[in-house]
């Protein structure tokens, strides 16, 4: 595996090289610049595995650079670690958002980092498939329900920094320190008729309805460091960090609404009928080794379960909506 750290200090730059060589990883490159990397990674000779960033540097953030190399093609897949220090909280979520998988806080365990960049190459690995959707960009026409995707698989979509891969959701969530967890608010949103919006959309109509939908649940929540993801069959799980959560279960009114108003359509002009669940929050567990899939797990039931209970409300003539309804 080739690595490339970037990095202005120098003791850094040192130690991660004498790191990985101890870890079977001896070919890594180092730059002290976000433009020193840049230019390494424009080489068309340079092969790089992976990317080591520090999110603090001068002239060039990691995070600014992480978002430029996610624009270069060759790099738009490789794994990225980002190295942060503990005071640099605020910018895990930005840093994320601008494409990272991972990141490890310094002063870094020397055997950790490099366990943490083989597991973010494997993981990369196995999401490099989940379609890149822009429905800017995609052709109009084709057929209804052909994707080239099965509606189980994740996706990502194009100018939806906030819609990150699962994995890279997990590995945000279990590094959280236990001060950081008690501000997190975790909760899903199901789209209830997701069957039959796969099956009788085209891939372009397909990719601006999951666009209106993030739209909507951002532009409600209104939290400017929210994480999310898409897993695919229609759940989407959503992380805010250190701001108020929005009331439920009103969310959910506030979601459908944003979404009507959006008056998401076909391409021939009908408007889409999208229906979503919002299950209430979650806490994260405090142990590391389950918290990311107990927190998820608990929080796509709880969607479910909500689905459950609207459609039990809704098809015997009652009011869907209303407080009282959400599972605890």
């Amino acid at each position: 595996m080739r690595l490339l750290a970037v990095d202005d200090d120098p003791l850094i730059l040192d130690l991660l090289p004498i790191v990985f060589r101890q870890a079977n990883l001896p070919h890594i490159t180092v730059a002290t610049s976000g433009p020193d990397a840049l230019e390494t990674l424009s080489d068309p000779e340079v092969e790089v595995d992976g990317l080591i960033l520090d999110i603090e540097m001068p002239d060039m953030s990691g995070i600014e650079l992480c978002r430029r190399i996610r624009q270069m093609p060759r790099y738009r897949h490789t794994p990225v670690l980002m190295l942060t220090s503990a005071t640099d909280s605020t910018r895990i979520e930005r840093a994320f958002a601008a494409g990272a998988d991972d990141y490890i806080t310094k002063p870094f365990d020397v055997k950790e980092i490099a366990t943490r960049v083989r597991v973010a190459q494997r993981m990369t690995e196995k999401s490099v498939h989940a379609p890149l959707l822009d429905p800017e960009r995609m052709s109009g026409g084709g057929l209804a329900g052909e994707h080239g995707f099965s509606i189980a698989d994740p996706v990502r979509l194009a100018h939806a920094e906030q819609l990150i891969l699962p994995f890279a959701l997990g590995n945000y969530l279990s590094q959280l320190s236990r001060r950081r967890l008690d501000s997190c608010t975790i909760f899903a949103v199901r789209v209830t008729n997701i069957d039959t919006l796969f099956a009788t959309t085209t891939a372009r109509e397909y990719a601006s309805a999951l666009c209106g939908i993030v739209n909507a649940v951002s532009s409600v929540v209104a939290c400017p460091n929210m994480l999310m993801t898409y897993e695919g069959d229609g759940v989407f799980l959503c992380i805010t960090q250190g701001t108020e959560a929005p009331a439920w279960p009103e969310i959910e009114d506030d979601i459908q609404a944003a979404l009507t108003k959006a008056s998401l359509s076909f391409d021939d002009g009908r408007i889409m009928d999208i229906k979503i669940a919002v299950g209430n929050p979650v806490t994260p567990n405090a142990s590391r080794n389950q918290r990311v899939k107990k927190t998820f797990d608990r929080a796509r039931d709880r969607a479910m379960s909500r689905e459950k209970i609207k459609t039990k409300h809704t098809g015997s003539g009652a009011k869907a909506g209303g407080p009282g309804l959400f599972p605890s």
